[in-house]
């Protein structure tokens, strides 16, 4: 049974307070395939996104 759409920010964190620990697999997955299974591997995506974003900004003219 789904749970309806949270219409508050206290209600998204009830239902997380209520929420099952996570379990090993809970991680993000990229549409790469690669896992954000670790600190390390979330920086270096973190990384990608700015040095993407300047990129962009740069061919747009804009200071990022």
């Amino acid at each position: 049974m789904a749970l309806p759409r949270a219409k508050t920010a206290e209600e998204v964190i009830e239902r997380m307070r209520r929420s099952a620990p996570p379990t090993p697999d809970d991680v993000t997955i990229l549409w790469d395939g690669r896992r954000l299974d670790s600190r390390e591997a979330v920086m270096e995506w973190l990384a990608e996104v700015d040095a993407k974003r300047a990129e962009e900004a740069a061919a747009a003219g804009v200071d990022a």
